[in-house]
């Protein structure tokens, strides 16, 4: 039953630039209407079947928004397992783009062992943390969890990235603070991310696509609530009149990423090396959040807006930023929106289309760096590029 869509890209050029970059979505941004007459109970068991790309990260901003609603508080512990379990999807995700598109580029083969381990993995982290109780309905109970055992299934997820992406632990790779250190792990480690970011460097890519685009920033709840009342929003979202982005790159900083920025704005590798900076922190988060009881919540549980049986739920999923919005009749669906970070991205003025505005080369040299972008930025759904002269 899941809903995809597609995004069609059209790069008009000349003289080895682009001239126009043109951006359709058949995404179905109002499928959530869907959920229209139904009860809060039948909307959260259905919405990690309808959007099963981020599954998780959907339920979870569908029953923070469904709580809001209802004036009901979750308690913490339960919020905790939430963001643990949205965290872990986020780290296979962008796993999932090394393993499987990162090699491509390079001419090399996707390493699907890696997806096949991280699935395993992703699956026992979560039998563990909710012994196979759902944290994602109303009234839910905390599991109580075996620290032993999800102590061990951390440890093989750091394991496995240390492995299949960074050649050493993720805490050492955090440890690097100059672009001349990340160079000389490029250079000396094993891995498929490493030969990529070589790749890119030996190129000379490292800036292409970099171009101003506004980051999305925290949004008032009141603007929020009565921008996502007109579907024009959500199918073409804009903040205060501008284009935002929100992705791995605008919500990461390190000073390693604060000194690339600097170098290579928001450019091609300062992408790529966001994506990295994320799950190496992610993994450390799955480890020590839980261990030691320390949390940081993925999204502040906000207080209820003052519109009755109306609520919002904000999530950082693994692409951007993820709304829902929901307005009950005690508690029957009457009204239900979505705004994935898709639609901020890949707005016809966004950051896609600004940063594809900047590639140039021959044919064969643009459609490579179009496609390296994209993939940076990343889609939640297949995508089709055309260039035309």
């Amino acid at each position: 039953m899941a809903l995809e869509g597609c995004i069609t890209i059209s790069l008009q050029t000349s003289s080895g630039r682009v001239d126009q970059v043109m951006i359709n979505s058949s995404r179905p941004v109002h499928a959530s209407k869907v959920f229209h007459g139904k009860t809060v109970a039948e909307t959260l068991k259905m919405l990690p079947m309808l959007f099963s790309i981020c599954g998780t990260a959907q339920a979870c901003a569908g029953v923070r928004a469904c709580e809001q609603a209802l004036g009901m508080t979750a308690p913490t512990g339960i919020e905790a397992v939430r963001d643990s379990l949205v965290k872990m999807e986020t780290l296979r995700e962008h796993l999932w783009r090394i393993a499987l598109d990162w090699p491509i580029f390079i001419s090399e083969t996707a390493e699907k062992n890696v997806i096949t381990d991280i699935l395993m993995l992703q699956r026992d982290y979560r039998h563990v943390l909710t012994r196979d109780t759902d944290p994602f309905v109303l009234h839910t109970q905390e599991a109580h969890y075996d620290a032993e055992q999800l102590h061990s299934v951390a440890h093989q997820i750091l394991t496995l990235l240390e492995q299949a992406v960074f050649a050493i632990s993720p805490a050492q790779w955090l440890a690097i603070h100059s672009p001349e250190q990340l160079e000389q792990w490029a250079a000396s480690a094993q891995t498929m991310s490493a030969r990529m970011l070589c790749w890119v460097m030996q190129k000379g890519w490292n800036t292409i696509g970099a171009c101003q685009i506004e980051t999305l920033p925290v949004l008032d709840r009141v603007l929020l609530n009565k921008a996502l009342a007109d579907d024009e929003f959500v199918r073409q979202p804009q903040w205060l009149n501008k284009c935002c982005e929100t992705t791995s790159n605008t919500r990461i900083d390190t000073p390693l990423l604060q000194q690339m920025r600097h170098q290579h704005d928001n450019g091609l590798l300062v992408r790529l090396v966001a994506r990295l900076t994320e799950i190496a922190q992610l993994s450390d988060a799955l480890l020590s959040e839980r261990m030691t009881g320390n949390r940081q919540y993925n999204d502040v549980i906000e207080k209820p807006l003052s519109i009755k049986q109306t609520g919002i739920g904000q999530v950082a999923a693994a692409r951007g930023h993820l709304v829902h919005r929901v307005c009950l009749q005690d508690e029957q669906i009457m009204n239900y929106q979505i705004l994935a970070p898709t639609e901020w991205n890949f707005h016809p003025q966004g950051v896609v289309a600004r940063s594809l505005a900047c590639v140039q080369g021959d044919e064969a040299q643009m459609e490579q760096q179009a496609r390296l972008l994209i993939n940076a930025i990343d889609p939640c759904v297949g995508y089709e590029l055309s260039i035309k002269r």
